[in-house]
């Protein structure tokens, strides 16, 4: 009979897990782009956004259009590197490097433990960039804006 309560218990505890883990669960900083001066959001067209010394396929973007972009971050560095390709303007490229520190924590029973980061700096070629200011330096799985870059206006 104890062994019946305790399998019971052990069913009733798992039938109420939560999957709310599953959703978004990766801390990812999400970039959106910019006109430089307005803050006007911009589109950038036929785009490929790759990383850099990246394992396996690294291209998040491949000749599309594209406003924002989330950029994975490697737990196991402290610095990772994105190109983007500007298509029609051949060989033009800028690259984007985000210096952070890696936050291990436990979420929960069952997500167990997952990666925020803290962002140290993020600089940029300015090939076509023009600045990138950081407006939330500690990435979690939250779904706000960390970094924007900015675009000189277009004629």
């Amino acid at each position: 009979m104890k062994w019946l309560s305790l399998i019971l218990l052990t069913v009733a505890l798992v039938s109420c897990t939560d999957n709310s883990c599953y959703d978004h669960a990766s801390a990812l900083p999400l970039v959106r782009f910019y006109e430089t001066g307005t803050a006007t959001q911009l589109s950038l067209s036929d785009v490929v956004i790759r990383g850099v010394d990246a394992p396996g396929d690294s291209i998040l973007v491949n000749g599309e259009t594209v406003d924002e972009v989330y950029l994975p971050l490697r737990a196991s560095a402290t610095t990772t590197q994105w190109v983007l390709e500007y298509a029609g303007d051949a060989g033009l490229a800028d690259t984007i490097t985000l210096q952070y520190r890696s936050i291990p924590y436990f979420a929960s029973a069952e997500c167990g433990a997952m990666y925020n980061f803290e962002i140290k700096s993020v600089t940029a070629t300015d090939i076509l960039i023009d600045s990138i200011a950081v407006v939330k330096p500690v990435i979690d799985n939250g779904t706000d804006v960390a970094i924007r870059i900015f675009f000189p206006p277009t004629e």
